[in-house]
């Protein structure tokens, strides 16, 4: 015997969608029928989700959603929950076999036993002398929409300094970030490199672009691409909407040095600080107590979020942190707005005023001279000058002083 039940891992009963229940009996009626015919007492639905059959209670839901996701009181899903145990009713029971995707393999007669493909269908049989079934209802695979995500990459703050100068044993770095979306990372993109800093400090005022295809219902990226070179197709491929980025210590004769990096889910990321002392480690320890906002919602969000990299004991640090801007728009929107990749044209962004620190020393002698006396050094160089002119005071009165007390006592 066979009845249009819903499959077990779809919701039990739906009043829309590509899950709308078809058959045109709901489960109630269709189980007052089975009674009747088997003479068997009930059904009797009562309060909580429950329903009497014979001498068993059966439970289920006791709420539908409609079109518009307004919850309201319905005994379908308990009624549908007594269908699915038909069996456990005596005498009368007899197991029913539920809706479910057929699968058929698709064959030519010309490669007998190699399978072509698949086909996956639903099958549902409605008598003749019953009123319609609903009408037909497209259930096509969702196309993605096209997006351009704009990243622009304004400053960095104390990120970790990793090289030591030959000559004056100080501590600096050779910045720069890179960034991708997950899935995309032979796309990544850098910014350029801010050479020298002292202080972790490094300003950029770079844009990266990504454009992508989404699934919003799904929340995944959609990419095509093929698996190897030798693949005649591309293989579609659905990955979580992430943005990573990274800082980085640029090296001239060697391997760049990773620093840290921080991965931000477009759908559900922390806001970022408002200012570089505020962006802390439980940002990306404790995000889930913070308040999450969405790209996809949200359109432009600017702020500091931590680059964050193990130490020595596997726990996590902060190894810099970074001011950043995401712009989300749809491909229609992208055309109607252009703008550059980097600092170009159209909608350039301004080249970075960035200090003195950036210089490289033997470029310019003068400039470290000045930096490291002006800078560094200014308040060690004061308290020595405070302690010469203390010592030089100190000399002149033990030297004046024998004189002055020869004069005392003799009277002069």
């Amino acid at each position: 015997m066979e009845w249009p039940g819903k499959a077990k891992s779809r919701p039990p009963v739906h009043s829309h969608g590509y899950n709308a229940w078809r058959d045109p009996m709901k489960p109630s009626q269709i189980l007052a029928k089975l009674c009747k015919e088997g003479k068997v007492d009930g059904p009797h639905f009562g309060p909580g989700g429950r329903v009497k059959v014979a001498n068993r209670v059966f439970t289920g839901p006791t709420e539908i959603e409609d079109e518009n996701g307004q919850k309201k009181a319905s005994d379908e899903p308990v009624a549908l929950a007594a269908l699915r145990h038909w069996e456990d009713v005596p005498r009368a029971g007899c197991r029913l076999v539920p809706e479910h995707v057929e699968t058929r393999p698709l064959l030519n007669p010309d490669k007998p036993g190699i399978e072509q493909g698949r086909l996956e269908m639903w099958v549902d049989m409605f008598p003749m002398d019953m009123p319609a079934p609903g009408p037909a209802i497209d259930i096509s695979p969702r196309k993605p929409k096209k997006y351009e995500l704009r990243v622009i990459v304004w400053n960095t703050d104390e990120v970790i300094l990793e090289d030591d100068d030959y000559f004056t044993g100080e501590k600096s770095s050779d910045i720069f970030v890179r960034g991708w979306l997950k899935g995309q990372q032979e796309d990544k993109q850098d910014t350029d490199v801010h050479y020298h800093s002292l202080t972790g400090e490094g300003n950029f005022n770079w844009r990266y672009i990504f454009p992508f295809d989404y699934l919003m219902a799904e929340e995944k990226i959609v990419i095509s691409k093929k698996e190897s070179m030798f693949s005649w197709d591309e293989t579609e491929y659905k990955i979580p909407a992430r943005l990573t980025l990274q800082v980085w210590d640029a090296d001239h004769f060697s391997a760049d040095d990773f620093l840290g990096a921080i991965e931000l889910d477009l759908n559900r990321f922390p806001r970022g600080a408002k200012t570089s002392k505020q962006c802390s480690l439980e940002m990306v320890t404790k995000e889930a107590e913070l308040p999450m906002i969405s790209i996809f919602k949200q359109k432009r969000v600017k702020g500091w979020w931590p680059f964050v990299a193990r130490d020595e004991n596997d726990e996590l640090e902060i190894t810099g942190k970074v001011e950043a801007e995401l712009h989300l728009l749809t491909a229609e929107e992208a055309e109607k707005s252009p703008a550059g990749l980097a600092r170009n044209e159209p909608d350039p962004l301004e080249k970075p005023n960035r200090p003195d620190t950036s210089f490289i020393w033997f470029l310019n002698p003068l400039k470290s001279i000045k930096y490291l006396i002006c800078t560094r050094y200014k308040w060690l160089i004061i308290k020595i000058v405070l302690a010469l002119l203390l010592l030089v005071m100190v000399a002149l009165f033990l030297y004046s002083m024998p004189g002055y007390m020869v004069k005392k006592l003799l009277g002069a």
